[in-house]
């Protein structure tokens, strides 16, 4: 079951990581502030947090040694 979490967990940070160049792209395109800036720190925020989450799936899966 771990495994299928880790299988969705890593499409949504592909998602995220997407999101984020998509704004990036935008704020290197434009003179004017739009708060890209705070949405990418909010996004790459989320990126960690899945980046953690997706390490304690794959450690479920790992049995403890005895």
């Amino acid at each position: 079951m771990a495994h299928e979490h880790a299988v969705s967990l890593r499409r949504s940070r592909a998602k995220l990581v997407e999101q984020r160049r998509v704004l990036a792209k935008r704020d290197g395109s434009s003179d004017r502030n739009e708060g890209f800036a705070e949405r990418i720190i909010a996004i790459q925020a989320a990126i960690v947090a899945t980046d953690t989450a997706i390490a304690d799936e794959e450690n479920e899966e790992t049995p403890p040694t005895a």
